[in-house]
């Protein structure tokens, strides 16, 4: 999911490092560096959501005109799709299981989601006109 915010004038490394806290709080593995075109933050391993994958986020444009990109990132299994599985023949064979915790972390991610921004939102307001005249020329 992607959301722009234009005429904020938002100081894009403290919102990069507010994020980061956003992770650090949930209980995830985080990790946060500059990219070519913003920043970026990689996320995983949580405590507090139990999703399948890795979340991804991205920061780019300038303080007046910015947009994040929020995503679950899913590792592709080998062999995923050898043989095409009905809901019927999941279970029939102990799938049940996996599809269970498919739904689980599915349940877990609209959650984190939802969550995220909310935070989003409010970190957003609290750092408009936040960005200097020196990070804007960076």
């Amino acid at each position: 999911m992607q959301k722009n915010w234009t005429n904020k004038n938002v100081d894009l490394d403290l919102l990069t490092n507010q994020l980061g806290e956003f992770f650090k709080e949930k209980d995830f593995n985080a990790v946060k560096g500059r990219s070519e075109k913003g920043y970026q933050i990689f996320a995983d391993d949580s405590g507090y959501y139990k999703v399948d994958g890795y979340v991804s986020v991205s920061i780019e444009g300038k303080p007046d005109d910015f947009t994040i990109t929020f995503e679950l990132c899913k590792e592709e299994k080998k062999h995923k799709n050898l043989l095409p599985r009905s809901i019927m023949l999941t279970t029939m064979f102990g799938g049940g299981y996996f599809l269970r915790k498919q739904l689980k972390s599915d349940e877990e991610w609209l959650k984190l989601k939802q969550d995220f921004w909310s935070y989003v939102e409010m970190i957003v307001l609290n750092l408009t006109n936040t960005a200097t005249q020196e990070t804007i020329n960076k």
